[in-house]
């Protein structure tokens, strides 16, 4: 009986974003499955073209004789598991993105471009019965065979590359010797290693507290159920959640299954890493963005092969190929970087809730502040809250002091340092300890200006300022990465008094040094840690006491653990609440509660400084108190009253193009669309809350003008479904339009 193929094509643009049929050949039957990557001829000209089967029928709709034959198969074993057929569709229709955007989350790169495999070859002596003979035999030909041979005979099956640097024979020699059939080489494959996967020394396994015991065991009964259960692990820093982690993950093993964990910044991968491979050695995995294709490759292949089954990693760790996941595990899970912000536009919680869903494994979301919807959701019984309400060495938080910058500046203090945190650095030194200092930005300046005029130096592609760097002397755009050398004098008036303006982390080094010349500081921000590795080599210098002081952005402010740090200083806590976003007091609050858990994690209490010109904000007084639930009654009660999240959804329309007045056109006709749509729907309009098309906040980058279209609709399924049909209607309609539109569901952004 004939069968058929329904196949993705390896190309992503809407008039294809469909199933291809394709007849399978005789010898192949027997072979192809669902999930293979195939080799299939496509278009007018029959351009063979890489594709994903994704079903397969007995029969078809369309005539036989249009029907074409699959050429090849490309790997010996299917890249997509049936399971992940069934989760892509389900992301194309919540994410209304292209199929083969989907599928392309499940497979690396190293696959679809058929990377080499790493392989090492190693010498092995046919027969040591007569190897003294044969040496004898050889000597007067050639002393580099003679040689290869003596190794052999005393490290019989060793590395080629190790008897090349022992003997300097060449190449032509291990050939002529396995020519006689005196060597046999094999090849033997070899995986390549991730910075920070060697196995760190043994240590010690911790005794559980009281509270992390209770933690334990809630989980490990709900997960003997075999049902999909969600945790909310609410513990604050320092309570010993990754010991929780690391003990589930091994009931998980145990089990026979697999676990994902999940951080949400590379610079906590190494440290993460490091503890999971003391306890499970090789079974650890590690994938995240700053991994080369063939080092993402390898660790792909590990996990699909059996060799791994617990994989550490970034965002892009949640689409690892498990075929049987006991516990996934999201450590910060209020963390925005788990939100994806290229098409598929997923949130990581969302991916791992559906796959949870799909094996009957937990789900544990661990954070000291979780976010506000999530927990709202686990006071109305999606999730089971668990707490860690102390830490594990019986130490108290540290405590905390907010320093009103206003009142300094009344005092004639301009610098960035309050006479508190400039006496508190100095007292930390004294003590050969080390301190932390977090800004919430990188660069020298947050922009410069002209004294004279008023003229600020904004990109020419963006409409923002652009930052100054002082290790170059550039003037940068944070945004599209153009970069403008610094003027002598200003463009609009000519000039010279230029001068730079706001807080950066490189300035904030420059302070430090002239306030403390002896200290030895290091910088960790996205200039600093560029290049592969550079993140574990500040954090390892750190740790090991090599520097002094370690100053910041966000790649600093959670899930470090420093026993020496004493003390945390905030430069400008007021920075992330002034950001036109409705979770801009929810952020703050998170960054000074997560940076402020970096300080007295070791004998010596911690003291944390936050600088701030506006202490009596709510999200500042309650993060100085360490009070989340206090924050969080204050902050949902201020989200029911205006109709944001959890009690509506957010759906974000943006839009973009160069040409300005017919994007704006393009906007406001698309809304006009939108509102008659929804006035002849009667759902439609039942859970509309409130619908508007606005200029972007950052109105134009990278010379194309950005709109946006948000809606507010009731966070009920039949709204969100009804929505969801309207966004595939709209889609539909708007391919043969030049502006660019992308969709969002529940951005965590408007910006």
């Amino acid at each position: 009986m004939d069968k058929y193929a329904g196949i993705i094509i390896d190309q992503a643009h809407p008039s294809i974003d469909r199933v291809f049929h394709y007849s399978i050949p005789e010898d192949m039957k027997d072979i192809l499955t669902i999930g293979h990557r195939v080799s299939v001829p496509f278009g007018r000209y029959n351009r063979h073209i890489d594709g994903y089967v994704v079903r397969i029928d007995d029969t078809v709709d369309i005539p036989l004789s249009k029907i074409k034959s699959i050429k090849e198969i490309l790997d010996n074993r299917p890249a997509l598991l049936p399971k992940h057929i069934s989760l892509i569709q389900w992301m194309v229709d919540r994410y209304h993105c292209m199929t083969i955007e989907a599928i392309k989350c499940f497979v690396p790169i190293g696959l679809r471009i058929n990377m080499r495999k790493q392989k090492e070859r190693y010498v092995h002596l046919a027969s040591r019965a007569n190897v003294d003979e044969q040496i004898e035999r050889i000597e007067r030909r050639s002393k580099y065979m003679a040689d290869i041979l003596r190794f052999l005979k005393r490290k019989d099956g060793t590395n080629i590359d190790i008897i090349q640097e022992a003997t300097s024979a060449p190449a032509s020699s291990f050939k002529n010797l396995e020519r006689r059939g005196w060597i046999k080489i094999d090849s033997i494959e070899k995986y390549r290693k991730p910075e920070g996967s060697n196995n760190a020394s043994d240590r010690p396994i911790p005794k559980l507290t009281g509270e992390q015991q209770r933690v334990v065991g809630t989980i490990i009964e709900d997960m003997k159920k075999n049902v999909y259960s969600p945790f909310i692990l609410h513990g604050v820093t320092g309570s010993g959640k990754t010991e929780v982690y690391i003990r589930i993950v091994e009931e998980s093993i145990k089990r026979g299954q697999e676990a994902i964990v999940l951080v949400p910044e590379i610079s906590l991968t190494p440290q993460t890493v490091r503890r999971f491979i003391r306890r499970f050695g090789n079974l650890v995995a590690i994938m995240h963005s700053r991994l080369s294709d063939g080092e993402r490759y390898d660790q792909w292949r590990r996990i699909k092969n059996g060799d791994a089954s617990i994989v550490v990693g970034a965002r892009s760790a949640i689409f690892a190929p498990f075929q049987n996941i006991g516990v996934i595990i999201i450590d910060e899970s209020h963390d925005d970087s788990y939100k994806s912000d290229i098409s598929p536009r997923y949130h990581t919680i969302e991916i791992a809730k559906r796959r949870c869903e799909m094996d009957n494994s937990a789900l544990i979301l661990g954070t000291a502040t979780p976010p506000i919807d999530e927990y709202y959701r686990a006071l109305q019984g999606e999730y089971t809250l668990l707490e860690l309400t102390r830490r594990v060495d019986g130490s108290t938080p540290p405590n905390v002091e907010i320093v009103d910058m206003r009142d300094e500046l009344i005092r004639g203090n301009r610098s960035m340092f309050s006479k508190a945190l400039y006496e508190g650095v100095h007292e930390t030194l004294g003590q050969n300890k080390q301190a932390i200092l977090f800004l919430n930005r990188r660069g020298y300046a947050n922009f410069i200006s002209c004294r004279e005029c008023g003229w600020v130096a904004e990109c020419n592609r963006c409409a923002v300022s652009l930052t100054f760097h002082a290790s170059d002397r550039t003037l940068k755009c944070h945004y599209c990465g153009l970069q403008y050398p610094y003027p002598r004098v200003c463009p609009k008036c000519h000039s010279q008094y230029i001068k730079q303006f706001g807080v950066g982390t490189q300035r904030l080094e420059k302070e430090l040094a002239r306030f403390f010349p002896n200290a030895r500081i290091a910088r960790m921000d996205m200039d600093t840690t560029s290049r592969k590795g550079s993140h574990e080599r500040i954090l390892t210098m750190f740790g090991d006491g090599e520097y002094d002081i370690l100053l910041g952005t966000q790649m600093i402010s959670k899930g470090l653990d420093f026993p020496n740090v004493t003390l945390v200083g905030v430069i400008t806590a007021d920075s992330s609440l002034n950001l036109p976003e409705y979770t801009s007091p929810e952020r703050t609050f998170q960054l000074i509660t997560q940076v402020g858990g970096r300080a007295g994690r070791g004998v010596e209490p911690g003291r944390v400084i936050v600088q701030t010109y506006q202490p009596e904000h709510y999200a500042i007084e309650y993060a100085a108190k360490n009070d989340y639930r206090a924050f969080f009654d204050h902050e949902i009660n201020i989200r029911r009253q205006f109709h944001y999240p959890p009690f509506t959804a957010i759906v974000k329309l943006s839009m973009s193009g160069e040409d300005e007045k017919r994007l704006v056109t393009g906007a406001k006709d698309l809304e006009t669309w939108l509102n008659h749509k929804i006035d002849k729907d009667p759902v439609l309009k039942r859970g509309l809350v409130h619908i508007g098309a606005y200029p972007a906040p950052i109105a134009r980058i990278n010379k194309r003008y950005r709109w946006q279209i948000i809606m507010r609709i009731i966070d009920k399924k039949d709204y969100l479904n009804a929505y969801h049909a309207l966004i595939d209607m709209l889609l539909k309609c708007y391919n043969t339009h030049n502006e660019n539109i992308s969709i969002d569901f529940r951005p965590t952004s408007l910006l």
